[in-house]
């Protein structure tokens, strides 16, 4: 399978997450496939408790759930606009302070967070190594880090591919015959997916002890275009799989928990 590496620079990140900050303040904390990640989240911190680092917080829509199991929360984006909206969704909430941060260089002392959360973030970053590093460096021993990450081997991502071989070729083609064909090629973006039993392995070269994992959130395309209901259904009936090594593949996300090895 080919190495992949997130070809998006920061500031690209930023701009496309600013214009779409009203939609995450408005519309994708009701999307099934988050709230199911969210649960996903909350189980894996049952019995935790203290003050939380959410890398990649968006427009806060996670962090109505996180403040009602009791933790306080730090919430740090790259995007400014995802921050205003974030601020104003929970400017009654009491424990929760927001900042704008990279994920990369993260401007807080070592072990100042009992734990982590970090949805959607790794796959913008051209590697993962510096992101982990620094989730490390901040999370207390014995502290909590939960990451989400895009698979590269979800149905969702096949189907794609599949598409991308057999009729984005022809479609080409059948422009090219009508005379609109562009020499002009764009340039090929992708996300930085992880292969989900390579994680393990990593988080413990980055000094974690895997503790739990789970997929989550069920695509197929194009069916999510073509009949949104009957995707729904799919994924309600698939995300009962979400913990199944069997099954749970075909789901986009990979989701995994780790804690800080206590120092020697």
């Amino acid at each position: 399978m080919p190495i992949e590496n997130s070809q998006y620079s920061k500031e690209e990140v930023s701009s496309a997450f600013n214009n779409q900050a009203s939609y995450y303040a408005s519309e994708r904390g009701q999307s099934p496939w988050f709230r199911a990640q969210v649960e996903i989240v909350l189980s894996m911190l049952e019995a935790e408790q203290g003050l939380i680092l959410d890398i990649g917080c968006a427009a806060g829509a996670e962090v109505e759930a996180l403040r009602a199991r009791g933790f306080r929360i730090v919430g740090i984006d790259y995007s400014a606009e995802m921050l205003r909206f974030a601020q104003k969704r929970s400017s009654a909430l009491d424990g929760v302070h927001f900042c704008r941060a990279d994920a990369e260089s993260l401007p807080f002392a070592s072990a100042s967070f009992d734990h982590v959360v970090c949805l959607g973030v790794l796959e913008y970053l051209s590697t993962y190594q510096h992101c982990l590093e620094e989730i490390h460096r901040v999370v207390r021993p014995g502290g909590l880090t939960i990451i989400s990450v895009p698979t590269r081997i979800s149905l969702d991502r096949i189907s794609h591919e599949v598409c991308n071989l057999t009729a984005v070729p022809l479609w080409r083609g059948m422009k090219r015959l009508m005379g609109k064909w562009s020499s002009g090629q764009p340039i090929e973006r992708h996300w930085n997916r992880c292969i989900p039993w390579r994680i393990p392995k990593l988080l413990r070269q980055h000094g974690f002890r895997p503790q739990s994992s789970a997929y989550s959130g069920f695509l197929l395309f194009p069916i999510g275009e073509l009949w949104p209901a009957a995707h729904l259904r799919l994924f309600q009936f698939m995300e009962r799989f979400s913990r199944s090594r069997l099954i749970g593949w075909t789901l986009s996300q990979f989701l995994a928990s780790a804690r800080k090895v206590d120092a020697e």
